[in-house]
């Protein structure tokens, strides 16, 4: 599974437009293989997350405009809470993160969490 972060510096970004870059991580049921940091320009983060096939985006307070875009575009999103991208990450991991509702994920196409176990 391919998961996101917006990020600025090391913390977390309420959403896409105030983000410098993007942390990307790839899961294999709770084990994570790759972790990248991508600088973005502004503007840019959400083509960014379509051309590496993100799955999951955990930001924790998406506009009404960026939740309409990416859910349109099948990611799952879940509203982090974590001031540090990666430890959004273990929370998302630790199920302790709720997904949006009111979309269905990219990887495994159940709504409201990823039906792949994390552990």
């Amino acid at each position: 599974m391919r998961i996101a972060v917006p990020v600025r510096g090391d913390g977390l970004c309420a959403g896409l437009t105030e983000c410098d870059a993007v942390r990307f991580y790839e899961d294999d049921h709770g084990r994570v293989t790759r972790r990248v940091t991508e600088p973005v320009a502004p503007g840019e983060a959400q083509s960014l997350l379509e051309r590496r096939g993100v799955d999951v985006l955990l930001i924790p307070a998406p506009t009404e405009e960026e939740r309409a875009a990416l859910t349109a575009e099948g990611l799952l999103l879940a509203e982090a809470a974590a001031d540090a991208a990666d430890d959004a990450l273990r929370a998302y991991l630790g199920a302790a993160i709720a997904c949006d509702p009111t979309n269905d994920c990219n990887y495994c196409g159940h709504k409201t969490e990823c039906a792949i176990p994390h552990a």
